[in-house]
């Protein structure tokens, strides 16, 4: 499971591993968008040709349901 909060909306959904990158599919949206992974410790970035990288953290999971 992947969590996103980008400008107070959060969002869950599912990744796997695709060609070396990592794909992300969010409830409400079909199609994967895939990335290339950078990380330095816990910081991550999201890379894709043509767009700003996305920056991120890696957190434990908060629990299962």
């Amino acid at each position: 499971t992947v969590t996103s909060t980008s400008m107070g909306r959060k969002r869950t959904g599912k990744w796997r591993v695709e060609r070396d990158e990592l794909c992300i599919e969010f409830e409400n949206e079909p199609i994967p968008k895939c990335y290339g992974v950078w990380t330095s410790g816990k910081q991550v970035e999201l890379r894709r040709e043509g767009l700003l990288p996305l920056q991120g953290s890696l957190e434990p999971p908060s629990g299962r349901n």
